[in-house]
């Protein structure tokens, strides 16, 4: 029996309107927050370690009195403490959209959070695709990204994934249509996750997931389905920066004929004769000068 106005330490796994779902040793606590956290207008969300004290064990329903620090944190949408971020991509069905997945990584490396490619539906590819889709792997796997293949037909990959998220908070990332809520609800078999057939004219799916939930696997471990979350929309960073988020440029830093390369055209370009060479994949090349050009543009807003 918990001492009356002790305090214990849960996880908040759901954000709603008026209340937050904190999962504690004593079961899940519907808890509202005490009037200190609300006068400082600290935004409580999924993913906070929290410090509560039940207020009725019958309803199961108390308080949040202090939030721990936050050991990193995405703004959009609000998610605390995450350890990795697993972006869901399709090599068909819907096609396999590899800017979309460079600027996920770019993104994770600039919230210092770990990614990890899967590609799913791989029960749907020959021969001739199974080929190509290796050469792209072989690609991440050298640049040092972690990547896996997943089918839920032929329940291929799906220990492995569970695997991934063991002793950590995870979230499901990915365009429509790639099947993160029916790994979940592969994962997850007594919870029901609501989706749409892909449909449109880049096979899009429509995703209907509302709210953040933080779904428990095992004591310390949760996985998140998040709205929208694809991560195409990236963060400002200094444009100087990018190439620290590429890592297989990166480390040819220096090593071109002028101190202020920036790997596009310049004559000497160490990175620009790999990429020539093949030895940097050309569309992770492609990628890092657009997302250069785009955070130099949003620097020239900011400063006009």
């Amino acid at each position: 029996m918990t001492e009356p106005n002790s305090l214990i330490t849960g996880r908040v796994t759901e954000e709603q309107k008026n209340y937050f779902i904190v999962s504690t040793p004593r079961g899940e606590l519907r808890c509202t927050t005490k009037g200190t956290l609300k006068k400082i207008k600290f935004r409580i969300c999924a993913g906070d370690l929290a410090d509560v004290m039940i207020l009725n064990e019958d309803s199961m329903e108390g308080v949040i009195c202090e939030v721990h620090p936050r050991l990193s944190f995405l703004p959009r949408p609000p998610l605390a403490n995450l350890s990795q971020v697993i972006f869901i991509n399709c090599f068909k069905h819907p096609g396999l959209d590899l800017e979309a997945a460079d600027r996920f990584l770019f993104s994770s490396a600039a919230y210092n959070i770990d990614a990890v490619l899967v590609f799913n539906k791989m029960d749907l590819l020959d021969g001739s695709e199974l080929d190509e889709l290796s050469k792209i792997e072989n690609a991440y796997k050298n640049i040092g990204y972690k990547t896996l293949r997943t089918s839920v037909i032929k329940k291929e990959g799906i220990d492995e994934l569970i695997d991934l998220c063991e002793d950590k908070i995870s979230a499901f990332a990915g365009l429509s249509g790639v099947g993160k809520s029916t790994l979940l609800s592969l994962i997850f078999p007594n919870k029901e996750f609501r989706t749409k057939k892909v449909s449109g004219a880049r096979g899009r799916g429509t995703h209907t997931t509302t709210n953040i939930n933080l779904l428990s696997l095992h004591n310390n471990s949760f996985l998140a389905d998040t709205p929208g979350f694809a991560f195409v929309d990236v963060p400002t960073v200094e444009q100087d920066t990018v190439v620290s988020h590429f890592p297989e440029i990166e480390k040819l830093v220096g090593e071109c004929q002028f101190n202020n390369c920036i790997h596009d055209a310049e004559p000497g370009c160490a990175v620009r004769e790999l990429v020539d060479k093949n030895e940097i994949a050309p569309w992770r090349h492609e990628h890092y000068l657009k997302l250069y050009y785009e955070m130099a543009e949003r620097r020239k807003k900011r400063m006009s």
